[in-house]
């Protein structure tokens, strides 16, 4: 599957281009964005047909190039895959010793504010109590010192 966000008439005409559809930009019932939307149920299929012909990996190289916004809708290990291939490095180890393990960046990036990876995955009931504990805890939290015990 691909997603294809085709948000302007000018998007819209050069994704009906390169699909080899150029007439439907000019059809009266999807010349605008709001007539796409409103024949949203017969467009739908016109564009599924052109887009069935080819993997969706071909399809999105060319109509990106094109200037119409889309992406491919992939399991994990295709999204891993993909992201190696568009040059981004979407794998990162945390851990140490036996609890190294790989595990998915974190898909942003800033300048100067990295994410960090110092914990690995916890294993199973790994921090059971600490979370049934907090989970027993009263809310909202009273101070140890209120004789009504925070109650109003």
């Amino acid at each position: 599957d691909l997603i294809v966000t085709a948000g302007n008439d000018g998007q819209f005409r050069r994704l009906v281009d390169v699909l080899g559809v150029p007439e439907l930009a000019d059809d009266p019932r999807f010349a605008h964005n709001e007539d796409r939307t409103a024949n949203r149920d017969e467009l739908r299929p016109l564009l599924v047909e052109r887009l069935a012909t080819r993997t969706k990996l071909e399809w999105f190289r060319e109509i990106i190039a094109a200037g119409v916004p889309c992406g491919p809708i992939n399991t994990i290990d295709q999204g891993v895959a993909f992201a190696e291939e568009v040059g981004l490095d979407p794998v990162v180890e945390v851990g140490d010793g036996d609890r190294r393990t790989p595990t998915l960046r974190h898909p942003l990036r800033f300048s100067d504010s990295e994410p960090r990876y110092r914990l690995p995955p916890p294993r199973l009931g790994e921090h059971g109590a600490e979370i049934r504990r907090w989970l027993a805890e009263p809310w909202p939290p009273r101070p140890a010192d209120d004789p009504a015990g925070g109650a109003p």
